[in-house]
């Protein structure tokens, strides 16, 4: 039964089917790999930031008591009661940098340590604030520059009120907005990873990363933290800082008790590298999968070519032993059948001009028999490369001379014309003489074979296309079609066309032509159409 298609493409279609799967399953293994990994890291930063918010709770509070407790103090003993506090350090001095203390027009009446800095440092956002709806709360400040020669400080601060109960000024604890942000060294977010707190103003007031550009003071307006915010207290979402432009998971989650905002950030960068080695070894292994199918594919190939030579190889010689018996026996039958009718004299002792008649028929059925069997071992040396050849350097018009002498009686007999034409110059060849003998005989009388009465054989000798010499024999016989053609070249492959004629051959000139072409390093050329004749060109190397 035969396949729809071909075996070739079927192969390639399992290949291609194969390597769709293999890479498809690298494909979605990778997907998932990633998915799980987001999910992770985005589940961490959650629990991250809800830490992050406890701390900077716990910090901002101690601050906040710190700074109620100046404020009473102030309320009971004045100025002295706060220096007092202050020198008994009942404060974290790890979390407060320094304090100051302004009265109702921003003079400053006491720093605790580093330089004097502004005789009068009043913040109006802090001072409205306090003198309004902040008279019992603490404000959070923006960020400013230190007076001490370091990073930005952070302002915190209370309402003072005198024996009245009257506005007298405000209490500050400067921190470092570093001690709040130092959160991130605890959490392992990664190279890109971020932890930041924002203030309800939208501006930053603390952020830890190990890269990336200073962001405290930094206003975010645009962020879309505030969209999330409206519709949740704390959630997650994505997108490209505002900072650094680097694309993040934010957990976020609002500070108790305070107009602060805590954030993680876990970049997609990070979670991408934390997959990295596993996604690079699923694609070797997809990669070596891939080279395995395709070796697997050619080696198929190779196999079911090399089992198609094999088969033709075999029907070939199925073919070469059916014809060579055929063409065997056909002589050997004539011969036996006359050389019975000599010996037992079967037409009786007077017929001695029969017998003769029948003694040249078996003389001719030998010479045949003889010459086909030296066909078939020139053709056997020819293929197995033990046919020694001695090259000299002939002038082809001689030769071809030679050949239509020994076919001129052929000719004769059926009217054939047989004309040569030599173009300008001297045409030569390296080849051995013998072999071109045989080669345009062949090619000649297989032309007088299958040239109708009357017909014409033109041999053309001109130079090749390389500088060589091109021998060519046009006949205007039945001509062949293409697979004919490549019948005739096989050895005893005479087409089907020509068998019913007279005088052909035993089927091996053309293969016999053929290989000692390729001996000599030229090439057997065949051209012919059915009922336009055939052109059979002998082209030389140069």
């Amino acid at each position: 039964m035969r396949l729809p298609i071909s075996f070739r493409w079927c192969v390639f279609a399992i290949a291609a089917v194969a390597i769709t799967v293999v890479w498809g399953a690298y494909a979605q293994v990778a997907r998932e790999l990633l998915d799980g990994q987001t999910r992770e890291a985005v589940a961490k930063a959650e629990i991250m930031v809800r830490a992050f918010a406890k701390s900077t709770h716990r910090a901002v509070h101690e601050v906040d008591i710190t700074l109620r407790s100046l404020a009473l103090e102030f309320g009971e003993n004045g100025l002295p009661g706060i220096r007092n506090f202050l020198d008994q350090t009942l404060y974290d001095p790890t979390l407060i940098h320094h304090f100051t203390v302004l009265d109702a027009d921003g003079t400053v009446l006491l720093r605790s340590e580093g330089p004097g800095g502004r005789a009068n440092e009043r913040d109006e956002a802090a001072f409205t604030f306090h003198q309004g709806t902040g008279r019992d709360l603490m404000h959070i400040g923006t960020p400013f520059p230190g007076t001490t020669g370091g990073g930005p400080l952070l302002r915190l601060s209370r309402r003072l009120t005198d024996g009245d109960g009257g506005f007298a000024g405000i209490v500050i604890a400067n921190i470092d907005p570093d001690i709040l942000a130092e959160f991130y060294q605890q959490a392992n977010l990664g190279p890109q990873g971020v932890v930041t707190l924002i203030g309800m103003d939208r501006i930053i007031r603390a952020r830890g990363a190990s890269r990336g550009v200073e962001a405290v003071g930094f206003a975010i307006p645009q962020s879309r933290l505030w969209d999330e915010l409206a519709r949740s207290l704390a959630g997650v979402y994505w997108q490209e800082s505002q900072t650094d432009g680097v694309l993040r998971a934010f957990a976020y989650r609002l500070v108790e008790s305070y107009p602060l905002v805590a954030t993680v950030g876990v970049a997609q960068v990070d979670i991408e590298a934390g997959v990295a080695d596993l996604r690079n070894t699923l694609f070797l292994l997809a990669a070596i999968l891939t080279v395995s199918i395709l070796l697997v594919t050619l080696f198929l190939l190779v196999q079911h070519r090399t089992a198609e030579r094999l088969r033709a190889a075999l029907a070939l010689n199925r073919n070469f032993l059916a014809r060579v018996s055929h063409e065997l026996r056909t002589p050997l039958n004539a011969i036996l059948g006359f050389s019975e009718v000599i010996r037992d004299q079967m037409l009786g002792p007077q017929a001695g001009g029969r017998y003769a008649d029948y003694a040249h028929d078996i003389h001719e059925s030998g010479r045949h028999l003889l010459g086909l069997i030296n066909d078939i071992m020139d053709l056997s040396r020819l293929q197995a490369g033990t046919l020694s050849l001695h090259r000299e350097d002939l002038d082809v018009a001689p030769v071809v001379d030679w050949a239509f002498r020994m076919v001129a009686p052929q000719a004769d007999a059926k009217a054939i014309r047989l004309d040569m034409h030599v173009e300008p110059g001297h045409h030569s060849v390296s080849a051995d003489e013998r072999a071109l003998k045989q080669m345009l005989l062949n090619l000649l009388t297989n032309a007088v074979t299958f040239t109708p009465d009357g017909g014409r054989i033109l041999v053309t000798v001109g130079g090749g296309a390389d500088g060589g010499c091109r021998v060519r024999v046009t006949d205007n016989g039945i001509g062949m079609t293409p697979e004919q053609l490549h019948q005739a070249a096989e050895p005893f492959g005479q087409p089907a066309v020509h068998v019913a004629l007279p005088g052909q051959g035993g089927g091996l000139g053309l293969s016999i032509v053929k290989s000692l072409m390729e001996a000599h390093g030229g090439r057997l050329r065949i051209d012919s159409r059915p009922g336009e004749g055939s052109q059979f060109t002998l082209e030389f190397a140069a």
